[in-house]
């Protein structure tokens, strides 16, 4: 049975430019068997069995990549507010100790339905709570129908250590309170991370496991070389957090007497395989060192206003040949918007057009919503004039997973209660955690406007409070 999305208004790249025209698609399996354009598409016949979608008043798409997301911010929205990223960690732990598999599980399923809301068919979602929380994630993931990416967030050097001046700064009665347990070593980190790509890489054609380190100050280079040499005998890709702020950029020179990038380089570990998020502090010696390598980046633009971690460079990036494609950053970091870029994350050449071959990863928006009428021009209309309100219908991998705005292969209502009492009991376990932390504050904002003063240079960005 083939799944034929007839007459809509396809808008899909072709080459360097957009095409937008009147069409039919024929779906066979998961992957697009047949497009056809103007009065070819009126030929196209469907047989009895065939599930045909009247896409009449639609436009379709194909379906939107968010190149980087925390899906479990979906369950602790206001929580924190008003703290830059580098103060901002120990209240996320906070936050997220403890957490049970059906937290994770549900936040996770949380997210995957405001993506596809939002036209996004593929995600990289970077959990965080450790990587004993990859496999609920996964499995909610597989019961969403969405496309992800999945990285565990790994790292072996305490906080404290990425903050200088933090713990020399507290006065001794509060100083073991900020220092945290012992970290888990590099090898039983990375053999981790490989039992899991083991375990779920390609699971239902639909679910990708990479690589991910914190981000790279955050890590010992033994853990980085281990990444590095498992992502080369393994064929994983390799995403991290990479300069977001400017205490990061001071603390890598701190710590390597050279860049971030160019350590990282160093260690094998830049390459077509990797990619990071947000680059918002690169050097222009970063910039031509990451284009050579052929890596990418994923800018959170929404993410970086709300935090105040500045303008990533993305006219650079782009001009010098860098891949970049947009994230989230999810809704922890203030960002819940739908995306109108793609990048690839290591999924080759499957997805992103509406062409023959190409995975059937298509998203359907309502043309006859205020966005839309009059249509004079689609893409500037879907980038311009939508926020997400207009999908009706998506379909990954050539099945159905929203329509008419409901997901198709869980209980949303269900869903929504879950999340709603598991909400209420993470906000009363975390805030003796929060509580502790804001006697911490005032000594870790101290050390964050010191390493921000060390940079010197623009400092439009607001520091916190």
């Amino acid at each position: 049975m083939a799944l034929v999305v007839r007459g809509g208004t396809i808008v899909t790249p072709a080459g360097a430019d957009v095409r937008a025209e009147r069409g039919t698609i024929v779906v066979e399996g998961d992957r697009i068997a047949r497009v056809a354009w103007g009065a070819e598409a009126a030929r196209v016949e469907a047989d009895p069995a065939d599930r045909v979608i009247d896409a009449v008043r639609m436009l379709v798409m194909p379906g939107l990549v968010d190149a980087h997301s925390h899906f479990y911010g979906t369950l602790i929205p206001g929580l924190i507010d008003r703290l830059p990223l580098d103060v901002r960690r120990p209240f996320l732990t906070a936050c997220t100790d403890g957490w049970t598999d059906r937290d994770t599980w549900v936040a996770t399923l949380l997210g995957a339905f405001r993506s596809m809301c939002a036209g996004t068919t593929t995600v990289l979602e970077n959990g965080a709570q450790g990587i004993e929380a990859t496999v609920p994630a996964v499995r909610a993931l597989m019961q969403s129908g969405l496309r992800a990416v999945v990285g565990p967030m790994i790292s072996d050097r305490p906080f404290t250590e990425t903050m200088p001046g933090y713990v020399e700064r507290l006065p001794d009665a509060l100083r073991q309170e900020a220092l945290g347990g012992p970290m888990r070593s590099a090898r039983e980190l990375v053999d981790d991370c490989l039992a899991i790509a083991k375990a779920w890489h390609g699971a239902g054609g639909r679910i990708s496991i990479c690589l991910s380190p914190w981000t790279p100050y955050g890590c010992t280079d033994d853990l980085l070389t281990r990444v590095a040499e498992a992502a080369h005998a393994h064929g994983l890709p390799v995403h991290t957090h990479l300069l977001e702020t400017r205490p990061q950029a001071v603390v890598a020179r701190r710590m390597y007497g050279t860049t971030m990038v160019e350590h990282v380089a160093t260690l094998g570990l830049l390459d077509a395989r990797f990619s990071g998020a947000h680059a918002v502090w690169l050097s222009d010696r970063e910039i031509d060192l990451m284009a050579a390598a052929g890596a990418a980046v994923s800018h959170n633009p929404l993410s970086n206003l709300y935090l105040g971690s500045g303008i990533a460079r993305v006219p650079e990036l782009l001009r010098r040949g860098v891949t970049v494609g947009i994230g989230s950053d999810g809704p922890n970091c203030g960002s819940t918007g739908p995306l109108f870029e793609i990048m690839k994350l290591g999924l080759g050449q499957d997805v992103g057009s509406i062409e023959v071959g190409k995975k059937a990863d298509l998203v359907l928006v309502d043309a006859g919503t205020p966005a839309f009428v009059p249509l004079n021009d689609a893409v500037w209309q879907l980038v311009y004039g939508e926020s997400g309100r207009a999908v009706t219908t998506v379909i990954v991998n050539g099945d159905v997973v929203l329509e008419r705005g409901r997901p198709v292969h869980f209980d949303l209502d269900a869903l929504f209660e879950e999340a709603a009492a598991i909400g209420q009991r993470l906000a009363e376990r975390a805030r003796a955690g929060l509580t502790r932390m804001a006697r911490l504050e005032p000594y870790l904002q101290d050390a964050y406007l010191a390493l921000l003063e060390e940079f010197g240079g623009d400092r439009a960005a607001p520091p916190g409070r």
